[in-house]
């Protein structure tokens, strides 16, 4: 990794200007801050807010980020507010459960925490912040920054307003880890505005849950696609909300403060342990932007990580976890653009060529997942084939790790996900045969198979959305076989998925 250590901190010592300036203290920033800090550099993170602060998130933290949280010095703390574990989860379709029990993907690895945490994001940047100014990194909250520029001689030059003064913040680089409305990312051009890749969510907090460490997640035809979340966390409080495709929103005319009310008043009625809840605050509002539309997230002296750079999966918006390895993979590029003292756009590309190595793997078939999903014309399919793969997870765990790897697994394999749908399909088609010829020698013709009847509901399916939306059809179809070819080609390219090792075993962090 670079020259090492020590020749670093000797280096950035004499120089009186900022090594690296980072726009944005959430978990991208604080993790940059907290990694090139610790390896000597001088750094400064500029946020708008004073923290602590609220966001709107999920909040969920799963086992591979606990463990980057772990050797940042912040799991201790959090564990000292005692949060509630998440072990288990629940799958409901159209209010009706339809899987209870384990997630079948947590507890398998002696390196990683056997469940993950609901922490709310004004405590976990909190925590995080502190542990980067811990490291050496310096904080200057409630700075507003508008812009930068980039020169040859000078590096960078970041606007901002502090405390109602003009300043301008000096840096030799610069990183964009200020959200989905990154001031950098527009500046550098590079500002992610793609509504097939733009979820629009709604959350809030509520008191009166009744159940134990349970996320449940609620996939109904009124928020396809999308889905509702309820997530427990100590003393009865549950992190409750619903999101939506944004392409979805425009297409539709829904509006998602509705869909929030109305999955609520869902939620208290589809199970006991909801039904007394009682919101803590009115629900708020946020977007989040989905790996499949990164881009290549590096400019002249600068990069894009976290929310900035897309870096969210496909499938569940989960971005924490990706947004921390996002900023560890940055940090060894621009360490090593220090160390070199070289901080063009074409040094700097060797960050789009360690994420792409790191996360492709995963997310371009989450990314090829959640396309094929993006046609709400297939929702009655969709809802029979969750159906029957809620059916199977429940009885063949082995079915559950591997194919519920799609949605918040640790380890996806796209090659094990095909080859098990694919042999229960075969399993299924085998069985509708005999099954049939039994129903019409008995005059049982209306019984036919069930395998039939999804064959037949896709294809009515699929002439119904080419038939009344024709044009976007196309296109919808167009993206899904580019998608498919690229994840081909990534397939063909990794063997496995290397979020599954994380990048502790690389040595990065």
């Amino acid at each position: 990794m670079g020259k090492g250590t020590h020749s670093r901190s000797r280096r950035v010592a004499r120089n009186p200007q900022y090594d690296v300036v980072i726009i944005g203290g959430g978990p991208a920033g604080s993790t940059l801050g907290w990694k090139l800090a610790s390896e000597g550099a001088k750094v400064i993170i500029l946020d708008a807010a004073k923290f602590p602060r609220e966001k709107v998130c999920g909040d969920y933290v799963e086992p591979r980020g606990l463990r980057i949280l772990d050797k940042m010095g912040c799991l201790k703390k959090l564990d000292a507010g005692r949060p509630l574990p998440i072990t288990h989860s629940a799958i409901y379709i159209n209010g009706q459960r339809h899987y209870a029990g384990k997630i079948p993907f947590y507890g398998l690895r002696k390196d990683l925490p056997p469940h993950g945490y609901i922490v709310p994001r004004d405590v976990l940047d909190t925590k995080m912040l502190e542990s980067a100014v811990k490291a050496g990194a310096i904080a200057h909250q409630e700075t507003y920054v508008s812009g930068f520029t980039c020169d040859k001689r000078r590096g960078v030059e970041v606007l901002a307003q502090r405390g109602g003064t003009p300043t301008i913040y000096h840096a030799r680089l610069i990183a964009g880890a200020d959200g989905v409305n990154s001031v950098v990312a527009r500046a550098a051009g590079l500002l992610a505005d793609d509504p097939r890749h733009i979820a629009v969510s709604q959350r809030a907090y509520a008191d009166g849950y009744e159940g134990g460490g349970e996320a449940a997640f609620f996939f109904d035809e009124d928020f396809f696609p999308g889905y509702g979340w309820a997530f427990p966390m100590s003393r009865g409080r549950v992190n409750l909300g619903v999101g939506v495709l944004l392409e979805t929103c425009q297409r539709e005319d829904i509006r998602v403060p509705q869909l929030f009310r109305e999955f609520f008043e869902k939620l208290k009625r589809c199970d006991p342990k909801y039904r007394k809840l009682k919101l803590c605050r009115p629900p708020i509002g946020g977007i989040v932007k989905t790996y499949g539309g990164a881009g290549p997230n590096y400019f002249e002296r600068g990069v894009l990580i976290g929310d900035a750079g897309s870096f969210v999966d496909p499938m569940t918006g989960e971005g924490i976890t990706p947004a921390m390895e996002s900023a560890l993979l940055a940090s060894e590029v621009m360490l090593d653009a220090l160390d070199a003292g070289e901080f063009g756009a074409n040094s700097l590309s060797a960050f789009e060529m360690a994420f792409r190595k790191y996360f492709d793997p995963s997310m371009i078939f989450l990314d090829l997942c959640a396309a094929t999903l993006r046609n709400n014309h297939f929702w009655r399919s969709w809802k029979r084939a969750l159906v029957r793969g809620c059916e199977l997870a429940q009885r063949d765990a082995r079915f559950a790790r591997t194919a519920g790897a799609c949605f918040g697994g640790l380890d996806v394999s796209p090659p094990g996900i095909l080859a098990q749908l694919w042999v229960r399909m075969a399993e299924g088609l085998l069985a509708a045969g005999p099954q049939s010829a039994i129903e019409m020698a008995t005059g049982q013709g209306d019984a036919t198979a069930f395998t039939f009847q999804e064959m037949a509901g896709w294809m009515g399916d699929w002439w119904n959305s080419a038939l009344r939306d024709p044009l976007w059809h196309a296109n919808w179809a167009t993206d899904v076989q580019r998608k498919w070819i690229r994840a081909l080609a990534v397939m063909s390219r990794a063997s496995a998925d290397p979020r599954a090792a994380g990048l502790i075993r690389t040595g990065i962090v």
